[in-house]
């Protein structure tokens, strides 16, 4: 076991501190997601909540940006010996002797699982979404069926059970048959960077060759988040609102689909495609410069692009299923994710209604400052282990 020095986590409280552990994966090997959620929290955590001990534990500390900031930001703890099964098996079974000899009163199963057999500490775990439930067919058979075991023995091993929407709450509910006072609904927070007052910056074009006036669209280029209907519904717009879409986020079979529609189509160069945007000081610029952002996904467990768009002023057209009503509030346009049509009305209304599109702005960006403000939910986690 190697466990790096705590930084500096300030004085200690007239409370009972307490000492709380992480399955940390996601914090150190993982970009986006899953790895952005479990970042954004600790950050918070030591930004609002300094007076409690964060500790990691991780099978693996990645040579990137994320694992030698947090590795040297919080005490972490990896695999002493090597298991022949490597790092998955400490993490699933050998950690709890190490959460046991680290003296860890609240373990928090970031992503979805807890370790199997852990005794002797109170446990949370985060749901982020039943999605290999709700739609089986987008996962692989061998997938789903270990995210449901992992899930599912998760949700009822643990003390508290953290959903971050009602939507993914009802799904617990639902499927593993989880009594709804266990369930804690806790939104997420983004991150820091979106709550400051940036103006926008045009530089931001010429960086990735973007045009003057785009639409947006960000996420992963997989068959739930509706790429698909989305140009689609632009193929059909009138000429004069025909601007370009510009697509961050990375795809293969899907993306395929997609690129076949617009060659039939000849659409190609009215989808521009930008893969290597890797932080979200750029990405917030991004935002901010477009006409509008479209996020028609069929099904999210929160939405974050929708509450990033929002805290953006961008205004923003996206689904009215799963999570995303929760995400968007009165802020956004709320469509039929499968309806070409409402698509359609959505964009006419924004690129039309100047005055429309400035009282949605307003409207979502006082619904996210107040909905996800970060020391609120940062408030709520820590009351959860308390």
């Amino acid at each position: 076991m190697s466990v790096n020095q705590p930084a500096r986590m300030g004085q200690p409280s007239t409370v009972n501190r307490l000492r709380i552990g992480f399955d940390a994966k996601r914090v150190f090997n993982n970009r986006t997601g899953l790895g952005n959620y479990s970042r954004t929290l600790l950050d918070n955590l030591r930004r609002f909540q300094p007076d409690n001990d964060y500790v990691l534990f991780t099978p693996k500390v990645s040579e990137n940006e994320f694992g030698e900031k947090y590795a040297q930001e919080f005490p972490t703890v990896t695999p002493q010996t090597p298991h022949k099964m490597g790092g998955t098996y400490w993490r699933s079974y050998g950690v709890g002797k190490d959460i046991e000899k680290e003296g860890i009163q609240v373990f928090h199963g970031l992503s979805n699982e807890l370790p199997f057999r852990l005794e002797g500490v109170k446990k949370v775990v985060t749901i982020h979404d039943l999605i290999f439930k709700r739609l089986p067919d987008t996962y692989p058979f061998l997938d789903r069926q270990v995210y449901d075991m992992k899930s599912r023995k998760s949700c009822r091993s643990a003390d508290v059970v953290i959903a971050i929407s009602e939507s993914t709450k009802r799904d617990i509910m639902h499927y593993y048959g989880i009594k709804e006072e266990k369930i804690k609904v806790i939104y997420q927070a983004c991150e820091a960077i979106y709550y400051e007052d940036t103006p926008v910056d045009k530089s931001i074009l010429e960086k990735y060759n973007l045009p003057e006036q785009y639409l947006l669209s960000v996420g992963s280029v997989v068959e739930r988040k509706n790429l698909l209907n989305t140009v689609k519904a632009i193929s059909e717009l009138p000429k004069d609102l025909q601007i370009p879409l510009v697509v961050v986020g990375k795809g293969k079979k899907y993306r395929q689909k997609v690129m076949s529609f617009l060659h039939s189509n000849r659409m190609e160069s009215r989808v521009i495609w930008v893969e290597n945007l890797t932080n979200n000081i750029d990405l917030k610029k991004v935002y901010q410069n477009a006409a509008t952002l479209l996020y028609p996904s069929e099904y999210e467990g929160f939405g974050l692009p929708v509450v990033e768009g929002l805290l953006c002023k961008t205004p923003v057209i996206t689904s009215n299923v799963s999570s995303l009503p929760e995400a968007a509030g009165d802020g956004a346009l709320q469509v039929n994710p499968h309806s070409v049509e409402e698509i359609i009305g959505a964009l006419e209304k924004v690129l039309t209604g100047s005055d429309f599109a400035a009282g949605l702005v307003e409207k979502g960006y006082r619904y996210a400052r107040e909905m996800f403000d970060a020391e609120k939910v940062t408030r709520e986690v820590v009351s959860v282990y308390e």
